[in-house]
């Protein structure tokens, strides 16, 4: 059983050349799994004892990054979910014609909607429940608003400061995918309608 040996050292060589997580974990598993043989058939228990122990914390970390990639792929093809971050923040209430943000005023926090409509009458949007809105303007290097928010009608907002987006989008990297979708859809859809206006004036 020397060959098997020599198979599970050139495993973990394998492993210390490999340059992300997903493979380098699939190889540590194979290189436990070897050691294991090595160990058991010759009786080198701390050998058997220390891959025993490494082999089942390989596969559940192995199975933490099929969940967080399964996350990624989420994000980018449904709607945004941060009920984790709601858990952790207040819920407003707003009367119909509340101006929330003007355009150009500093962008502080981002919105997103419980209950009642807000109308971007800039872009001649209206968001509902279940929406978010006041990203763009609570990430940007200027940290100015891009278009203005008012509520259309009664609503229920929760508002998320700056410091508690950025805190979630380090800690959550499904919501980051998300808020990167989110942000670069509305940066197309204003250019977009930036665009459309002239021709608009012109007709």
């Amino acid at each position: 059983m020397q060959w098997v040996g020599y198979i599970a050292a050139a495993l973990v060589f394998c492993t210390f050349y490999m340059r992300t997580m997903l493979p380098l974990r699939w190889m540590a598993i194979a290189s436990n799994v070897a050691f294991l043989t090595y160990g058991v058939s010759l009786q080198l228990w701390p050998i058997v004892i220390l891959h025993g122990l490494l082999l089942p914390l390989n596969t559940w970390r192995l199975c933490q990054l099929y969940r967080m990639l399964a996350g990624l792929r989420a994000a980018t093809s449904s709607t945004i979910d941060i009920h984790h971050l709601l858990a952790l923040v207040a819920h407003h209430r707003y009367a119909a014609a509340t101006v929330l943000f003007r355009k150009g005023d500093v962008g502080d926090c981002a919105y997103y909607i419980a209950a009642g409509d807000v109308e971007i009458p800039e872009r001649s949007v209206r968001l509902g429940p279940g929406e978010f809105f006041g990203e763009i303007g609570a990430f940007s290097t200027a940290r100015r608003r891009t278009a203005s928010a008012i509520c259309a009608t009664d609503a229920e907002l929760y508002r998320i400061s700056h410091q508690d987006l950025v805190a979630a989008f380090y800690q959550q990297p499904q919501l980051a995918m998300a808020l990167v979708r989110l942000i670069a859809d509305r940066l197309a859809a204003n250019a977009e309608h930036t665009a459309a206006a002239p021709a608009v004036q012109a007709d």
